[in-house]
């Protein structure tokens, strides 16, 4: 006879706390409903990832496990409105969310092409859920990842935007986030969700601003979907600048179909810990895919970077190429996997990981991999590790400039052509304003350039 004994599984602070937020909705779709228990359940049967799982070994979430989180109430809305100053001035499309929740009256959506949807997520639900059922859920699955499950349980709202075949949207869209809890010692966590299909043929960039508060934990759990119809071209951007507590677990999953191009481009440059996933499967002939990031951290800050690109047709090209810059005791991981699919031949990928180390204490962790099942490729990856070149040092100093000027000139200098990756003018502006203020006399620097 066998006797099987009850084993108690252990849920974490943020785990329990997070699950019993969750609160079934009469407002919306069936269907929603029922995906929302289905992933509540999921995230509570699995956890949050641990340094057991092999894709999360370098990254603990033990400090995040051990706290417990609560959802924004509205009157903590005007802390983090308060934010919006530092995003900047912008003239194109742009949706505001406050702490997770759309602010209609600090956003504006004009000039866009007929047919064209841009809307906030929660408004695509009531007025067209037949655009959004096809799609949201289909590739973040919360069957594959509990920080997916989580998100798909408690979104509250977040981008809805659908292009219609052939619309082409000039003007960079803007979505900003701000996150910010007013109760002293409290935990706010968040889950904008967001959702892009692109038509066959059509052409749009879309900008990702993320800003929160210092001091207090928060956890930010960003999760999109792009979906990428024949020949669409998509440029994505990501600005990260949020607070030294929180918690910033983003992930973006993507879908090409043939002849299509994605370019996808994060500067992290804020938060306690900072870790982004990429998922992209290039399901069509002739896909193109452009990953790159910046990470800069101090202290005791972390970022982390995460790619999974999987071929799985013929002819398509990827590369990924991201770089670190730390000081303090700060550290970096780079994990970029590509996977080619049987069939997939001719397919071309390459991973660059590059990284600066500006203290004798900071760590990078860096781990390109390469999962090949085709045989007529072009695959490889390469990456560096270093530190300021003293010899350089030594000539700026001599031509005059302090310590401070000439350490900025150099990791400026290293750091230049994930700035100058930002290709419409305004944003470039932006990404070299966020990179300088991360410097010793970085404000000088852009003066000097100006």
């Amino acid at each position: 006879m066998t006797v099987h004994s009850a084993v108690a599984v252990s849920v974490s602070p943020a785990v329990e706390s997070l699950a019993g937020a969750f609160v079934p909705r009469q407002d919306e779709p069936a269907w929603l409903a029922e995906a929302r228990g289905h992933a509540v359940a999921r995230f509570r049967a699995q956890g949050l990832p641990t340094t057991r799982q092999e894709d999360w070994r370098s990254t603990s979430l033990a400090p995040l496990a051990a706290l417990r989180l609560a959802r924004p109430r509205p009157d903590e809305a005007a802390t983090a409105e308060a934010l919006l100053p530092r995003a900047g001035e912008w003239n194109g499309p742009q949706l505001v969310f406050v702490n997770g929740r759309f602010r209609s009256d600090l956003s504006r959506v004009s000039g866009l092409p007929a047919g064209t949807a841009l809307l906030s997520l929660a408004e695509a639900l009531r007025e067209v859920p037949d655009l959004v059922r096809p799609h949201l859920g289909r590739l973040a699955r919360a069957e594959a990842h509990p920080l997916v499950a989580a998100s798909a349980a408690l979104f509250d709202d977040g981008l809805f935007l659908h292009l219609p075949a052939g619309a082409a949207v000039a003007p960079p869209i803007r979505i900003v986030h701000l996150t910010a809890g007013a109760t002293p010692g409290q935990a706010v966590a968040t889950f904008p969700r967001s959702l892009l299909v692109a038509g066959e043929g059509s052409l749009v960039t879309v900008v990702e601003h993320y800003l929160g508060a210092e001091g207090a934990p928060q956890l930010v759990v960003p999760v999109a979907e792009l979906v990428l119809a024949e020949g669409a071209r998509v440029e994505h951007y990501r600005f990260q600048e949020e607070g030294t507590g929180t918690f910033h677990l983003g992930a973006l999953h993507a879908e090409q179909a043939a002849g299509s191009r994605l370019t996808s481009h994060a500067l992290e440059l804020g938060a306690r810990l900072a870790r982004s996933e990429v998922h992209v499967r290039l399901a069509g002939e002739g896909g193109e895919l452009a990953l790159s990031g910046l990470g800069m951290a101090d202290g005791a800050r972390l970022t982390d970077a995460f790619a999974l690109v999987e071929h799985a047709a013929p002819r398509c090209s990827s590369s990924e190429t991201f770089k670190a810059v730390l000081s303090g005791t700060a550290r970096s991981v780079f994990t970029g996997r590509v996977r080619v699919l049987p069939g997939a031949q001719k397919t071309q990928a390459y991973q660059s990981s590059s990284n600066l180390l500006l203290s004798d204490d900071a760590t990078i962790d860096t781990r390109p991999q390469l999962e090949i099942f085709a045989d007529d490729v072009k695959c490889g990856h390469g990456g560096t590790v270093g530190q300021l070149d003293e010899t350089s040092l030594f000539y700026l100093r001599s031509r005059g400039l302090s310590e401070p000027a000439a350490r900025s000139l150099l990791i400026y200098a290293f750091a230049a052509e994930m700035v100058e990756r930002v290709r419409p003018e305004p944003l470039r502006a932006r990404a070299r304003e966020l990179v300088a203020s991360q410097l010793p006399d970085g404000t000088r620097l852009l003066e000097a350039a100006a």
